[in-house]
């Protein structure tokens, strides 16, 4: 049994997570499940324990492999709020039993009577999986980890010991773990998980769930990567407002273009007889003409200079000459420039180089 929930992401932010309905626990018995200060194993599977407080949903981070005791997640960087669908599995139970001496945090969830301070819980602890799918749709981690390109540039700089969170245990107190207590409104502030509950029967109506309430987690890393995950169309800078494409052997790159005018006076087109000083530009609808003082015809007009265009305009005329200057387009940031694109119309392309697959991480250094 498994229920979908849309998080603005699990102890990373300030926004309202939705609505989360959680299954009745399931008691695990025989081996099922057990908790040791390094190790959560559930079903065969186990999952990591040290500095669980740090590994929230979606953040990434570091595996740190000491030469003494467990691997372990080093936290780097949250996660962008909203962007990750979290899926709830069906919750198990642990007993003290089961759990033997294990260390709980203190102040860790809502779990009472010797949490706090004692190594060993006595009684029972409800333990829900919640996950974010490793695919490529919309809310898992590779498809929008490509498309946030901080966190996806974040993963990178980690390297090959570059690691996400991928799911997380999370552990509430017994009589905080049945459905209807878990099925109110969650909220993230100040990096606590904030439950709000109308239903009966529960410990309170409103109560935290902090950091330390993560019980283990699960790493999953890059498998490969992909240099043509995502593809986007070169920009101009501001002001280079045409966009020139080319595609010769010499000049590959495509460029920016601005167009600028030089302006230049109108004058009168005079014979040399003429006394420029008994003749004026009379400004009208349409081209302009050259007038007399003396009470001669009307004469044209001409660009005072060579290479200018005449420009009929409101008032007085003017002739201009247009000059071009260019500049390179540019990617996003984070993306890396194709000037040799041979697809879609010559255009150049900017490549994200985006996660291709990632897998869980392996069962081994706990």
């Amino acid at each position: 049994m498994k229920t979908q929930i849309t998080l603005s992401l699990l102890l990373a932010g300030g926004a309202s997570l939705g609505l989360l309905a959680l299954p009745s626990p399931a008691v695990a018995g025989g081996g099922f499940t057990k908790v040791t200060s390094g190790t959560l194993k559930v079903d065969g599977t186990r999952y990591w324990r040290k500095k669980a407080n740090e590994a929230k949903l979606g953040a990434v981070g570091q595996k740190m492999t000491p030469a003494v005791g467990a691997n372990f997640f080093q936290h780097k960087q949250d996660a962008p709020n909203g962007i990750y669908e979290v899926h709830t599995s069906q919750p198990i139970t642990i007993t003290s039993k089961q759990a033997n001496s294990w260390g709980v945090s203190g102040g860790a969830s809502n779990v009472q009577g010797g949490a706090s301070g004692s190594s060993s819980y006595k009684g029972k602890i409800t333990a829900y999986k919640m996950k974010i799918d490793l695919g490529n749709a919309r809310g898992d981690i590779r498809y929008e980890t490509n498309r946030h390109t901080k966190h996806l540039q974040a993963l990178k700089d980690e390297g090959n010991g570059g690691r996400m969170i991928s799911a997380v245990w999370i552990m509430v107190n017994g009589k905080e773990s049945k459905e209807g207590c878990y099925s109110g409104e969650l909220t993230v502030s100040n990096g606590a998980w904030t439950v709000n509950t109308t239903a009966s029967g529960c410990a309170s109506s409103s109560y935290t769930i902090p950091p330390g309430s993560i019980l283990a987690y699960e790493m999953s890393k890059v498998r490969q990567w992909d240099n043509e995950e995502l593809t986007e169309k070169p920009k101009c800078p501001s002001g280079y407002s045409k966009y020139d494409t080319r595609s010769s052997p010499a000049t590959p790159k495509d460029r920016c273009e601005k167009v600028s005018y030089v302006n230049t006076s109108v004058v009168c087109k005079l014979a040399v007889t003429d006394k420029a000083k008994n003749w004026y530009v009379s400004a009208r609808s349409g081209k302009d003409v050259c007038k007399s003082k003396k009470g001669k015809p009307n004469k044209s007009v001409k660009c005072s200079k060579s290479g200018y265009s005449y420009v009929s305009q409101s008032g007085k005329d003017t002739c201009r000459k247009a000059s071009s200057s260019f500049k390179d387009p540019y990617c996003p940031k984070y993306y890396v420039y194709d000037k040799n694109s041979t697809g879609n119309g010559g255009v150049d392309q900017c490549h994200l180089r985006g996660i291709a697959d990632m897998k869980f991480d392996s069962n081994s250094g706990f």
